[in-house]
């Protein structure tokens, strides 16, 4: 009994590229059909795959094996039953040697007793006795009314003596015959139905349809996995575009702050100039508190100080 089982499973790190190694070259399935081999990265770490894997192919293990198993023991059974007719056949055959020495010693003894009472082959006592031999094998009845002799008598019962092993012996050789023939139909059938064969190619198809049914399981295992994945890294791609637009909304209201700024410098009397490093001061103030509503550290804004010197 043979049983074949190829899938591979690649559970290997695939952090730094999950969906590379899920698609193949042409970009299609996430695994090569004929290997049975699946890329399947970290999921399996996640999943309780490994187990459900492991279950499935046990059980299918287990079915494939009962079918084959149950073929086997069917084709035995009939091997068995080969077995013990040709057994019983030898039996008989050994039986019917002794039945034959039986019979061969009646024969033997009615000769002798032909001889003992003097009586001739063609005598006419001779000739009438095996009249009636005749038809007690034929089952007849004698009707001629004749009454045996001491010699015919004692013949007679030699006679039934010597029927009751050749009914042993057509009795031993119709069993033979049957036996023969029973055996040779086992056999003729086997050749057409080829048992084995069709077992060993039921339980391929077993572990076949486990195969696709694994694959299956682990390719929608994968792709969620891989849909959540992407759907984190969109997540993130979402936030650093918030903290972006807020980093520019920040540098908007420090470009109208220093605008502001210049604005004032410019109306300033000359005499006011010497104020310019308290109004310095003032935006500066008035910057930190714009950052501190946007709930951001001063050093993640890059200028967002202003140079004294300006």
């Amino acid at each position: 009994m043979r049983l074949q089982n190829h899938i591979t499973i690649f559970s290997g790190d695939t952090r730094n590229n999950v969906q590379a190694e899920w698609v193949n070259k042409e970009g299609t399935d996430s695994y090569d059909k004929k290997s049975r081999t699946v890329y399947a990265g970290n999921f399996l770490k996640e999943f309780p795959m490994r187990e459900r894997i492991q279950q499935k192919k046990a059980q299918a293990q287990q079915r494939a094996m009962k079918i084959v198993q149950d073929a086997w023991d069917g084709d035995k059974q009939l091997d068995d039953e080969i077995k013990v007719r040709e057994e019983e056949s030898r039996e008989l055959r050994r039986d019917n040697q002794a039945v034959l020495e039986n019979l061969k010693d009646v024969n033997q003894r009615m000769e002798d007793l032909r001889r003992s009472f003097g009586v001739e082959r063609d005598s006419e006592e001779q000739q009438e006795l095996e009249r009636m031999i005749r038809f007690r094998r034929s089952a007849r009845v004698d009707i001629s009314g004749r009454k045996p002799t001491e010699y015919q008598k004692r013949a007679l019962e030699l006679e039934d003596e010597a029927a009751g092993y050749r009914m042993q012996l057509a009795m031993n050789n119709g069993k033979i015959k049957e036996n023969s023939e029973v055996a040779k139909a086992i056999r003729k059938e086997r050749l057409k139905s080829h048992v084995m064969v069709d077992a060993q190619e039921e339980a391929d198809n077993v572990m076949e349809s486990v195969r696709d049914e694994i694959l299956g399981l682990v390719t929608e295992e994968a792709k969620e996995y891989l849909d959540e994945e992407q759907e984190k890294r969109e997540e993130q791609a979402e936030a650093i575009q918030e903290e972006k637009e807020e980093l520019e909304e920040i540098q908007e209201k420090r470009d109208e702050r220093e605008e502001e700024l210049e604005e004032l410098i410019e109306e300033m009397p000359v005499e006011e100039i010497t104020d310019l490093q308290q109004t310095v001061d003032e935006v500066k103030r008035q910057v930190q508190k714009v950052l501190a509503e946007a709930n951001l550290a001063a050093e993640d804004v890059k200028g967002a100080t202003v140079d004294a010197s300006v």
